[in-house]
């Protein structure tokens, strides 16, 4: 575990966006708040595993029992608001939902890897139409204040240097639920809230 910037690098955050919420994706039987707090505290595990990586929440103040030693609780507000709040102590950072426990970490890297060279770095959501995560280069020279996790951008929209990343799942719908794969690692919160119920992975269109 690693929660301390590199400092011979790019000094690198990321943050979960609590607002982001798998709520509506809460499968029949399975309490909607326990639900939504599951998907979270797993989207934050695979944050908080990144390595040279600062990791953190965008939400109440209720939800800093989840941070690991060293992470971060910034308050809800526009990405803008977020943004600069970092800027000066970060040069990097990546934003992402709350729905997305099983997000494999390597997503995230691949958004750092390119953010030296771009203003943003945006990994798509896959069968819909926002991000799984949002890289956004440190002070940025994009106006965020119509950005939001909900709506992948595109570079003729803002006149601004965008790199493309791998697309994955979120959970927006309870038919989403099937799109977790049990055979990967990790969204332990969620697989033990899900235990005994039958997923039927869609392994080719995840």
């Amino acid at each position: 575990m690693s929660t301390d910037p590199v400092s011979a690098g790019p000094r690198r955050v990321a943050l979960v966006l609590a607002a982001a919420s798998a709520a509506p994706a809460t499968p029949p039987g399975i309490d909607r708040e326990a639900f939504a707090r599951a998907c979270l505290a797993d989207s934050y595990e695979v944050v908080a595993d990144l390595v040279g990586v600062t990791s953190g929440i965008v939400g109440p103040p209720g939800l800093a029992e989840l941070l690991w030693p060293g992470g971060l609780l910034i308050e809800e507000g526009p990405l803008q608001a977020v943004a600069e709040q970092l800027t000066g102590d970060f040069d990097e950072l990546v934003l992402v939902p709350a729905d997305v426990p099983d997000l494999p970490g390597l997503v995230l890297a691949k958004l750092f890897k390119v953010l030296h060279r771009v203003d943003l770095a945006v990994a798509p959501e896959r069968h819909g139409s926002g991000c799984v995560a949002l890289g956004i280069a440190l002070p940025t020279p994009v106006a965020l204040a119509d950005l939001d996790i909900d709506h992948a951008p595109a570079a003729r929209d803002l006149g601004v240097r965008i790199a493309p990343g791998p697309d994955w799942h979120r959970m927006r719908t309870p038919a989403d639920v099937n799109r977790l794969d049990p055979g990967l690692e990790g969204w332990e919160e969620t697989r033990a809230l899900l235990s005994g119920r039958a997923l039927g992975v869609q392994r080719t269109g995840g």
